[in-house]
């Protein structure tokens, strides 16, 4: 017994529209709230977590690699260093979902921004390593661990995943 599917196309009404624009255009995506979770200040040291605009390009490729985790629904952690000419910056990158995978809708461009935010934030407290937790309004939340000091402060030996870390920073 075989069933045949017909498909046809028509105009759709402007009611249904109106679920998914606002003012005749698309809705704009959220960004994603960042907040520090953990900071490690040590008096006396040369060398903090780079500011957004000092590692551009090692932010760049940290958001790369938590756009590809999402990508891959994989919530390992990853970590290792970057370096751009004489600055070195030490990450460790782990996504949790309450969801079934760890995939987030955001964009790279949108991952950067959360990156940067989370950098420029632990460099002005004068971190020499901290953590950050970001979210996007779902399931995921992603923690990005910096370090300033890879060999000295492993960004692995900072973790994000304390109860109630939220209430342990502020928001961005």
């Amino acid at each position: 017994m075989g069933s045949n599917l017909t498909v046809t196309f028509d105009t759709v009404s402007a009611d249904y529209v109106s679920l998914y624009a606002q003012n005749g255009e698309l809705a704009k995506r959220t960004r994603i709230a960042t907040a520090v979770a953990y900071a490690t200040v040590v008096g006396e040291v040369s060398t903090l977590v780079l500011a957004a605009e000092a590692g551009v390009n090692i932010y760049q490729y940290i958001a790369a690699i938590i756009k590809a985790k999402s990508t891959a629904y994989s919530c390992t952690v990853t970590y290792g260093v970057d370096f751009e000419e004489s600055c070195v910056e030490g990450y460790a990158y782990e996504a949790t979902t309450s969801g079934s995978n760890c995939e987030t809708t955001a964009e790279k461009k949108t991952i950067l921004a959360a990156v940067e935010k989370c950098a420029t934030a632990l460099s002005a407290a004068g971190a020499v390593r901290g953590c950050c937790t970001m979210t996007h309004g779902g399931t995921w939340e992603g923690h990005l661990r910096l370090t300033a000091e890879p060999s000295v402060y492993p960004a692995t030996t900072v973790t994000c995943l304390v109860k109630g870390s939220r209430t342990m920073g502020s928001e961005l």
